[in-house]
């Protein structure tokens, strides 16, 4: 019994044995092996290539370009200027009041923009003298369209009042009259010309103003120094210099935005009329052809054939103010049917 027990015992750790030299050959095998297999795909990288999951899937995703991210970071932060200001409002006038549902609701829409231009586009503008009564509602939709500070009495539009005898000289021309419109007079509005050839362009020291491809001429505030050389090389007094921080109420604001176009400007920058780029490049019109009661403004693309500038440029010819400078103005002036059809005799 004691002998058969022994065996047993025996047999038991021969196995053991035998179980642990198999298992020891097995993991030197796979060691061998793994060394093998990592000197091949060190050999086998030389001849091959990563592929990226959007080669897989078929598409590429575009990298944000550095306009987008100043875009993305400056709309973070007008979120969190105006959203702290729609609270206080919320707290004096509470929740359930008018004023704070505006507030938080402009502060959901606020975005802002990076769009660039599109390709082959050549913005234009024209202006009918023989339509325009001097209303300046263009004026007062440019301010609130681009955010003009409310404070400082900035307009980027000008309408000036010019006696209809004196073949449009504007010199001592009236911008402060009332009473609106007058037969003898005509109204010339004047505002950035969005030149062929800017003269404000050549003169900044910090190229913080530039033409974009489609021809609107644009201020980079985050550049600008406020040097205003600018200002003094532009023929058309087309530029404004904020003299202290822009104030845009919360409950006026504009929340559709572009970063060169009509984002609230910081203080001591030079801005001006930018087309409504936050609205032409998304397929609209400037907001003084939007608003004019007269439908005196024209806008379109100079290089499509069935543009609204192009049809007035053929039928009835296109005027710029001071062609002498060079400059090559793309805002125009022309003379469509009268204002007043003629009296008839008898």
């Amino acid at each position: 019994m004691a002998e058969a027990s022994r065996h047993g015992l025996s047999r038991s750790v021969d196995r053991k044995r035998r179980d642990l030299l198999k298992t020891m050959a097995v993991s030197a095998g796979v060691a061998a092996i793994s060394g093998v297999l990592a000197v091949e795909r060190d050999k086998l990288a030389r001849n091959l290539k990563r592929v990226s999951l959007e080669d897989i899937l078929g598409f590429t995703a575009e990298a944000e370009t550095p306009m987008e991210e100043r875009a993305r970071k400056k709309e973070a932060e007008l979120k969190k200027k105006y959203g702290a200001e729609a609270e206080k409002i919320c707290r004096e006038k509470g929740e359930d009041s008018e004023e704070c549902k505006l507030a938080r609701r402009k502060v959901e829409l606020i975005t802002v923009k990076a769009t660039a231009a599109r390709e082959g586009v050549k913005y234009a503008m024209a202006l009918d003298i023989n339509k325009c009564i001097g209303c300046r509602r263009c004026v007062y939709a440019c301010v609130m369209e681009n955010n003009q500070g409310r404070n400082l009495g900035i307009e980027w539009i000008r309408v000036l009042e010019v006696s209809r005898e004196e073949s449009l000289e504007l010199l001592g021309a009236n911008w402060y009259y009332e009473e609106i419109p007058k037969k003898d007079k005509v109204y010339v509005p004047i505002a950035c010309m969005h030149c062929e050839d800017p003269p404000c362009v050549m003169v900044c020291p910090v190229k913080a103003t530039y033409k974009e491809p489609d021809g609107i001429v644009v201020v980079d505030y985050d550049v600008c120094i406020g040097c205003r050389y600018c200002a003094v090389a532009c023929p058309y007094g087309a530029r404004r210099f904020n003299w202290a921080k822009p104030v845009v109420p919360i409950q006026e604001l504009n929340p559709n935005m572009h970063i060169l176009g009509n984002i609230p400007r910081q203080p001591h920058v030079i801005e001006k009329c930018t087309w409504c780029i936050q609205r032409v490049r998304d397929g609209g019109v400037p907001a003084c052809v939007e608003v004019c009661p007269v439908g005196a403004r024209v806008f379109g693309d100079l290089n499509d054939p069935e543009s609204p500038i192009r049809r007035i440029a053929e039928e009835y010819g296109l005027f710029v103010l001071k062609p002498e400078t060079g400059a090559k103005p793309k805002f125009f002036y022309f003379f469509g049917p009268a204002r007043t059809p003629p009296s008839k005799e008898g």
